[in-house]
């Protein structure tokens, strides 16, 4: 229940709080993970408590992992074409976009 002391904060502060987006902190409410206060159809509000409780719970069960380097993400693909075939690849692409635009279908 929310008391008069607590202190509310829009979703895009809770979001920027948490460093997460909108969209998520919606979907944590959806999902029951964050309590809300409804005020009418257009507004709501987080209690800085609850979101300090999250960012707890988030801090110790979440297991952060090493963000990966493009070219670790790219490793497995390397060698399937060449450098030539992917640009010839990437004009392709482009030449069909700018088709696209003027297409009416």
């Amino acid at each position: 229940m929310v008391q008069l002391e607590d202190e509310l904060l829009t979703v895009a502060e809770a979001a920027a709080l948490l460093k997460v987006t909108r969209h998520t902190i919606y979907r944590w409410i959806t999902e029951g993970r964050l309590p809300s206060v409804r005020y009418s159809p257009r507004v709501l509000r987080l209690r800085r408590e609850d979101l300090a409780e999250l960012a707890q719970e988030k801090g110790e069960t979440r297991v952060e992992q090493p963000a990966e380097s493009w070219a670790e993400r790219l490793a497995p693909f390397m060698g399937i074409i060449t450098k030539e075939e992917g640009e010839l690849l990437r004009r392709i692409i482009m030449e069909d976009r700018r088709a696209s635009i003027y297409d009416p279908d």
